[in-house]
């Protein structure tokens, strides 16, 4: 019990160090990864060896996957997409600052379900922030509705759904079955958000026109669940015959998948040819799609990861294709790599600290707290993490970027609560971290950009934020995945 309570202890300094901002996350990771196992007495070796050099590699896919991500985003950002697509749906909203808030909160959701890093932010908040301010949005409800479209588009950002694959050993469809009526339900805590702060009564008619837009899209969606060409055979047949034919059938229809890639891949070579011979310099209406690419991939069609990424990184070169495009795509790589080295050193200290916690000797000290803590039944889940939620902030234990990345696995393991249900937990929770935060990089930019304080944007976030928490937590209850 003594070195359970004692490794709670250096969680718990360490969350006071971060929140006083007296050391960083990428420090304080590897730091409580190296006390954590000395403390569980775990061998000198093991921790240079497992601990140090394995749990370094351990997330290896998914900073992998953010890499390929960042230079996505970053030629996103050199072809000034985002800028374009802002501009269009401002001037498509007209002057209603009800439904251009909707409008430019979506946009920028499908941005940042591609973009990422402090560098994307300011790119796209220096053009969104002062089209609302001018529209008279109120500054703090202006910061609300741009930290609430990023963290809707980072449930679709497939660099996070990696790492959920990686810590939780989570299928892509099973993440899917829960981020999609999620996200509706996200949709319409941001409706109320503009409805509330905006104090217009006539705004209430775009209300309920939004609730009953997303009311008709929860039904069919809730119930969306993809299962991929290859694990579509995986069923139990009533004969062997027909799982044979099940699974012939998966593979023809994988082949085809593939095979209509590739006329989409000649067909943009094709069309990258005429604009080299036109001498076209202009950026075409359809790369404004670039960013939606890989979410189609790998929702329809069950790519991977990465080389749905590298698939948008090739529509966005083709549709754009100019005499320099090579060079621009060059620096794309460059530039997009470095800007998410942050996010690929705090994954290796993510991944330390992961390995330390599993060893044996800690995870047999902590266990008896964390059973005795987590709540497993559905109404405990549901109240319980609903009140735990801010424990999210300032990277704490319900952080899976912070401290609850060395927890998450243990309470898979020693409570009876799955890997989804956890999963739900951490994205439902993760709406408090993503929005209010004051320590996000996002959250201090937007601040001094609009002139407030964070920890005023906390106060009026976090209301809603808590109230997205909970109602995801409900769905994960209706899903099933809490008995």
């Amino acid at each position: 019990m003594l070195t359970g309570l004692l490794c709670l202890a250096v969680f718990f300094v360490m969350a006071l160090a971060m929140y006083g901002r007296r050391i960083s996350a990428l420090l304080a990771l590897p730091l409580m990864a190296i006390a954590i196992a000395l403390i569980g007495g775990v061998e000198g070796k093991v921790i240079v060896k497992d601990v140090l050099s394995g749990g370094a590699v351990k997330l290896h896919n998914a900073y992998t996957a953010t890499m390929f991500g960042a230079m996505l985003a970053e030629l996103v950002n050199k072809h000034g997409m985002a800028r374009s697509l802002v501009r269009f749906v401002a001037e498509f909203a007209g002057d209603n600052p009800y439904l251009l808030g909707v409008f430019l909160t979506l946009v920028t959701a499908l941005l940042f379900s591609t973009l990422g890093g402090l560098g994307a932010v300011i790119m796209v908040g220096t053009i969104i922030l002062p089209v609302m301010l001018s529209l008279g949005i109120p500054a703090l409800c202006a910061a609300g509705l741009f930290l609430f479209g990023i963290s809707l588009g980072g449930m679709f950002n497939l660099t996070n759904w990696q790492l959920y694959t990686d810590v939780l050993k989570i299928d892509q469809p099973t993440i899917i079955s829960f981020v999609v009526p999620f996200s509706l339900i996200l949709g319409l805590v941001i409706l109320l958000f503009l409805l509330i702060e905006l104090k217009k009564k006539g705004n209430l008619l775009y209300f309920l026109g939004g609730l009953l837009c997303l009311s008709a899209l929860y039904v069919p969606l809730s119930g969306y669940n993809p299962v991929s060409p290859q694990s579509s055979s995986a069923g139990s047949g009533a004969t062997a015959t027909a799982g044979a034919s099940a699974s012939a059938n998966a593979s023809a229809a994988g082949a085809d998948i593939y095979t209509y890639a590739l006329y989409f891949v000649l067909a943009l070579i094709a069309y990258a040819f005429y604009r080299a011979f036109s001498k076209k310099e202009s950026m075409p209406a359809i790369s404004l799609l670039t960013p939606v690419i890989p979410l189609v991939f790998v929702l329809f069609l069950h790519w991977d990861i990465i080389p749905a990424f590298m698939m948008g990184i090739t529509y966005g070169v083709l549709t754009t294709w100019k005499k320099d495009s090579v060079n621009i795509l060059t620096r794309a790589i460059i530039d997009g790599t470095a800007n998410v080295i942050p996010a690929v050193l705090l994954m290796m200290g993510i991944g330390m600290l992961i390995t330390a916690v599993m060893d044996k000797g800690v995870s047999e000290a902590i266990a008896p707290l964390i059973k005795a803590v987590v709540p497993s039944t559905p109404l405990m889940y549901i109240l319980g993490f609903t009140m735990l939620a801010p424990f999210a902030l300032y990277r704490g234990p319900l952080s899976l970027w912070g401290m609850g990345s060395g927890l998450v696995t243990l309470v898979v393991n020693l409570t009876t609560l799955s890997a989804q249900s956890v999963m739900s937990m951490l994205m439902s929770v993760g709406q408090v971290q993503g929005v209010c935060d004051p320590t996000n990089t996002q959250n201090i930019w937007i601040a001094t950009y609009l002139g407030v304080d964070t920890q005023v944007i906390l106060k009026k976030t976090l209301p809603y934020a808590m109230l997205a928490a909970s109602l995801g937590l409900s769905l994960a209850v209706l899903k099933g995945f809490v008995h």
